[in-house]
């Protein structure tokens, strides 16, 4: 697996939040990218800004969740890039909060194409791309969604199991041909995503935390490429949470799940 500066990566999710802020850290320490988003203005604003940075980064307007836009994207970074090292499946999305009887199929269904389906597509071709050079770095960006349950939030958290999930077995099959394959599960990060919530959510998911403070992209890009790099050279089958402590005890998982759980109640009355 080539290093960081000089070898090439494929960031899913790059024309905002976590995924931007790992695109553009891969292009910032000489990684060349290939950054992948639904939106073309957003995921041209990304390239923009990593090409202002001095990194060597293209854009790949594709869906995760559609086998064919999934293998586009990694022939893109093999016919441009002539290779792929490193992977960072971050696309992900999430259903309107709900009771889990009052979801529809359809929602439930929409959170799996890119939550999991994405995920498992996104693996599908990185690793064979990556067999081809003799070994590689894959790693799945999920959720404390991914090993716990949120009120609310039921599909969105199978989604989420299952990517961690997927990720294990992954890494069972790969370890000896040279590909690492680990998750990074953010918690309550400061993202688009997760701000269009109501402060009936967010101030309970800040309590919720050791550090009374939301996580920023910029550290969940950190651990990202840590998670990549050589200096993780011996882990492969892990989920290394980033969410400022809110799983440490049994007693703050409980109590953060109420607090949410609550303040989601609280502003379902307001709305009906």
């Amino acid at each position: 697996m080539a290093a960081l500066s000089g070898g090439v990566a494929i960031v899913t999710g790059a024309g905002s939040g976590m995924g931007q802020a790992i695109a553009l850290r891969f292009a910032k320490l000489g990684t060349r990218v290939v950054a992948v988003g639904r939106s073309k203005e957003n995921t041209e604003a990304t390239v923009a800004m990593g090409r202002d940075a001095g990194g060597e980064i293209m854009a790949c307007i594709a869906d995760v969740g559609v086998e064919a836009d999934v293998c586009r994207m990694v022939e893109t970074a093999i016919q441009n890039y002539g290779r792929l090292d490193f992977a960072a499946n971050v696309a992900g999305i999430a259903a309107a909060p709900k009771l889990l009887h009052e979801m529809s199929l359809e929602e439930f269904e929409e959170d799996h194409a890119v939550n999991s389906r994405g995920v498992f597509l996104g693996m599908k071709y990185q690793i064979l791309a990556m067999l081809a050079n003799g070994g590689g770095s894959i790693v799945n960006v999920t959720s404390a969604a991914g090993y716990g349950g949120f009120a609310y939030f039921a599909p969105y958290c199978a989604a989420k199991h299952a990517a961690t999930g997927m990720t294990k077995a992954a890494a069972l099959e790969y370890a000896d041909k040279g590909i690492r394959i680990n998750c990074v599960a953010p918690g309550a990060i400061s993202t688009p995503l997760l701000m269009r919530n109501t402060e009936d959510v967010l101030e309970p998911m800040i309590l919720s935390t050791l550090m009374r403070r939301f996580g920023t992209v910029e550290e969940i890009a950190a651990a990202t490429l840590w998670m990549c790099s050589d200096e993780a050279s011996y882990i492969t089958g892990q989920t290394l949470p980033v969410e400022g402590g809110s799983s440490v005890s049994a007693l703050t998982i409980v109590s953060a799940h109420q607090l949410i759980a609550d303040g989601m109640a609280g502003a379902a009355a307001r709305q009906g």
